[in-house]
């Protein structure tokens, strides 16, 4: 049983990573040479189609993480502060809290709203913001894998 958990915790961290590495490099990089409503209209469909995939996996991620960190024994105060593991998988599971939290902020509330800035011909003034929380998340989602490969080194 533990195999097959993390046979799927592994592949819910691919499809999280892969999805976000090909949308930072080749999809939004590629929406952005369109103009106007097309621009928009691509941005929108962008995220319509990756959302259930990437919270999905996200979902997976955490169901089968929190599994995962109870079978190992991590899953209470004494481990989580007093063993080398149960400090990294606390520090993975708050980095995980924020990268949520993060993606979050993302996809429903500054996303949209720098569409509608867009969309108003308003000054962007959310676009900053936008990025810095993108590029943020993306950090977080190469981080969270690595200390997950920590883990992994630990148990052997």
């Amino acid at each position: 049983m533990e195999a097959t958990i993390r046979i799927v915790h592994l592949l819910a961290a691919a499809v999280w990573l892969g999805g976000t590495v090909a949308l930072v490099f080749a999809g939004v990089p590629a929406i952005r040479t369109l103009e106007g409503e097309a621009r928009g209209r691509a941005m929108r469909e962008l995220g319509r189609r990756w959302r259930p995939w990437g919270w999905g996996s996200m979902g997976v991620l955490v169901l089968s993480g929190l599994w995962l960190a109870d079978r190992h024994g991590a899953l209470n105060r004494e481990a989580l502060l007093h063993t080398d593991f149960g400090r990294v998988v606390l520090a993975k599971s708050l980095l995980v809290a924020v990268l949520i939290g993060g993606a979050l902020l993302h996809d429903f509330v500054l996303g949209p709203r720098l569409a509608r800035e867009i969309r108003a011909g308003r000054p962007q003034r959310t676009r900053p913001r936008l990025v810095a929380v993108g590029w943020t998340n993306f950090a977080l989602t190469v981080t969270v894998p690595v200390l997950g490969g920590v883990l992994v080194s630990m148990l052997q």
